[in-house]
């Protein structure tokens, strides 16, 4: 064990112990040249031979590469691994500031529906992204979520120890769960979230996963597991042979078809959950019933008067600046839409967040059918809205997250949208740069199959960018917001911008939809900046030999580090990359 003041590798001086488990200890430290804390996870060597330990570095070492390629603003980033001068391994990550959802339910027992739903949205939004990838957690439970709350307020929830379940000892399976149901405490605390596959040392996938959140999301109501004894044999029993108790029978104010939600999680065979992490959320929110959230549950909340003509439905999720996206329907002409609102409480600076936001919903009243239509916008006390269409799609993201990079035909014909998109949108005055996956919809479309659709409009001056970016970002402490790697360099440095930096943009887009990679990424923004000023993104030419050449050189130009070097106007980029 470690001693306050202590370093490791010359490089971290730690602080303080965070916590103990079967794997080695956890310590806030102190990185000594950067001067920022982080948490450090240090391998026990137990008793192992020389060649145990060995295989079992090996396994640590390929789990944390893994792990490391999980980029996702609920997972917890890995910034380092390597070996102390006892060869002993750790990781470094980054230090989150809450507790655990364990010491939550703790001290206040149980949470309401709609604040478990909007949990393990983002817990699952995180959990889907590594599945997609192939990597199963195998250890989800209370202690492995953990809460952290940004200088801004914001407060969510990280999924950490990802893959480490796995690497906790190299017996097999069946000899690991005989040691664990004996010996190891410890894994009584994972036990109670453990899937019937994992106890009987089967094959796991990313539907034993789905059990153990669904397990979660039954405590997070209760305030108890499903199944609960002082025997870990016992648990194990139940778990094999038992149905989960009712939810309902326990919390009246829990619709009955959360039930059937965890039980179908929970069901003993995997054939039998649900396909997905996400298509379970999606469940328990009520997006795939005939059960909805009510107005009037809205409203006992959120005493707006544009309620009076919108019924709203669902949370759908989270937009930009901090937004909530809402399913709803107009109640006079009985039609769905999506409503898009922003609070002052969500925004450290309500000001500036306020502007841009009705700025984007001006801008957006352009008649593009890439472009998702605004029906109505306003404001009223701390809160501003905007009401648009409600399109059947998912996010940009999430396609390139699920299928990798578009197929030629498709990157053209969405190149072909997005940029036809762009040129309509500056001759109204506004602007994409910044614009991300996340809020493109890709939308069933009679002519192309598949249509992207502009959501929301992108950043017009330097000044929108610096007065809505988080602390973090602007210091280069902490994660970057996520429109951050879509703006060109002169806005980071603080330039004005013009229509070569939506071309960028543009660039920035088209590559990752060819590629599914970001042609320029870094944990920071000096560090982003420096990429996007020194380092040149390996061409489209080596990654995609079956893109045109020339469709290739005009998005390598699109991502120049000087305006000047770039096609001059959108209109430019477009008859290189899209010629008639």
């Amino acid at each position: 064990m470690f001693a306050q003041g202590q370093l490791i590798d010359g490089r971290y001086e730690i602080l303080s112990l965070l916590g103990e488990g079967g794997m080695g200890e956890v310590y806030r430290a102190r990185r000594k040249l950067l001067g920022d804390e982080v948490a450090i996870k240090v391998m026990q060597r137990g008793t192992r031979t020389h060649d145990a330990l060995q295989a079992l570095r090996d396994r640590f070492l390929r789990e944390s590469r893994a792990c490391a390629q999980l980029r996702h603003p609920h997972i917890v980033s890995i910034l380092d691994f390597d070996l102390d001068t006892d060869e002993r391994p750790y990781l470094v990550m980054e230090l989150l500031n809450g507790p655990s959802l364990r010491k939550e339910l703790s001290v206040v027992g149980t949470l309401d529906l709609a604040a478990v739903a909007h949990i393990i949205s983002s817990v699952a939004g995180a959990l889907q992204l590594a599945h997609d990838r192939g990597v199963v957690h195998r250890d989800l439970k209370p202690a492995n979520l953990v809460s952290h709350r940004f200088e801004t307020g914001e407060k969510i929830y990280k999924v950490i120890d990802f893959g480490l379940a796995n690497i906790r000892d190299t017996t097999t399976a069946a000899e690991a769960t005989r040691t664990r149901l004996t010996v190891d405490r410890e894994f009584l605390g994972t036990i109670t979230y453990a899937p019937p596959e994992q106890l009987r040392g089967e094959p796991t996938d990313h539907r034993s996963d789905i059990y153990s959140l669904g397990a979660v999301v039954f405590e997070m109501l209760t305030g108890h597991p499903p199944f609960d004894a002082p025997d870990p044999i016992a648990i194990a029993t139940q778990h094999l042979q038992n149905e989960p108790p009712s939810i309902h029978a326990e919390r009246p104010d829990v619709p009955p078809r959360v039930d059937e939600v965890v039980r179908q999680a929970m069901a003993k065979s995997p054939g039998d959950r649900f396909d997905s992490v996400a298509a379970f959320a999606r469940a328990l929110a009520g997006r795939d019933s005939a059960a909805s959230v009510t107005t009037g549950e809205f409203a006992a909340l959120e005493p707006w008067s544009f309620l009076n003509k919108y019924e709203l439905q669902q949370r759908l999720g989270s937009g930009r600046l901090g937004s909530d996206i809402y399913a709803a329907k107009h109640r006079a002409l009985d039609h769905p839409v999506a409503i898009r609102t922003l609070r002052r409480a969500a925004s450290a600076n309500w000001d500036a967040a306020r502007q841009r936001f009705l700025r984007e919903a001006r801008a957006l009243q352009v008649p593009h059918p890439s472009v998702l239509q605004v029906r109505d916008y306003g404001e009223e006390r701390d809160v501003v809205y905007v009401v648009t269409e409600l399109v059947d799609s998912m996010s940009l993201r999430e396609r390139l997250t699920r299928e990798g990079p578009l197929p030629w035909d498709v990157l053209r014909a969405f190149t072909r949208q997005i940029v036809g998109a762009t040129i309509a949108l500056r001759r109204k005055g506004g602007g994409i740069c910044g614009l991300s996956p996340e809020i493109i919809r890709v939308t069933p479309d009679e002519e192309y199959g598949e249509r992207a659709l502009v959501s929301s409009a992108g950043i017009c001056q330097v000044q929108d960018l610096l007065s809505t970016l988080s602390e973090s970002s602007l210091r280069g402490t902490g994660p970057l917001d996520m429109e951050v790697p879509y703006v060109a360099p002169e806005l980071l440095m603080g330039q004005p911008s013009d229509e070569r930096s939506d071309v960028f943009t543009l660039g920035v887009l088209i590559y990752e939809m060819a590629s599914s990679r970001l042609p320029f990424n870094a944990p920071t923004l000096p560090q982003l900046l420096g990429a996007m000023l020194m380092s040149p993104p390996k061409s489209l030419a080596e990654l995609r030999p079956d893109v045109p050449a020339a469709f290739g050189a005009g998005v390598m130009a699109a991502l120049a580090p000087q305006p000047a070097l770039r096609p001059a106007t959108v209109v430019a980029l477009r008859d290189v990359l899209t010629p008639a």
